[in-house]
């Protein structure tokens, strides 16, 4: 088991945060993304809190090795919740992979709060676990080490294209990825 944590301070409030949560793809620094399906959108009419399900649709970023010892597929697929609590000036994004899970599961947790220094700016608390089920232990660990830095390597480029977003990019001239 692998656990990967990372903190992150974004100078735009929680407002300018929440509306861009769900307009982070596509941007780009995420060209692995190639689809984004919102499956159920809701707001709570006793407390205000937007709830949003997407599969999110994604080119496969497993090693090579991993991909030619187990035949993967080209594509994986990612369940993402989000809850939206304006009142609170809270969010909290969870997300599983659906794709693979036989191999590691991963399991992302964001809080998105803000700062108590600066309430303009939002803290970004980002948590996952990466568990590899396979039964030999040693193949276990280098799945599990290597999707972990599979991950970390990805938490700086979701910064990037979200922070690209942030800033007013324009998503509707950027190309739609395709498959390889």
């Amino acid at each position: 088991m692998k656990v990967f944590e990372n903190d992150v301070t974004f100078n735009y409030s929680p407002a300018q945060i929440f509306s861009a949560l769900h307009r982070k793809y596509p941007n780009p620094h995420a060209t692995h993304v190639y689809s984004v399906d919102t499956i159920d959108r809701t707001v709570d009419p006793d407390t205000g809190i937007l709830r949003s399900e997407r599969l999110i649709g994604v080119q496969q970023g497993a090693p090579k090795w991993i991909t030619k010892l187990f035949h993967l597929p080209p594509t994986a697929y990612v369940r993402e919740v989000v809850f939206v609590d304006p009142e609170n000036n809270k969010a909290v994004m969870m997300s599983v992979n659906l794709s693979l899970a036989q191999y590691v599961s991963c399991l992302e947790l964001i809080n998105y709060l803000p700062s108590p220094i600066n309430p303009q700016t939002t803290l970004f608390k980002q948590r996952a676990l990466l568990i590899s089920g396979f039964p030999t232990r040693m193949i276990a660990r280098r799945i599990e080490q290597a999707s972990f830095d599979r991950f970390k390597s990805n938490a700086g480029i979701g910064k990037q294209g979200f922070e690209w977003v942030l800033n007013g990019g324009d998503q509707a001239s950027l190309p739609r990825p395709t498959l390889d």
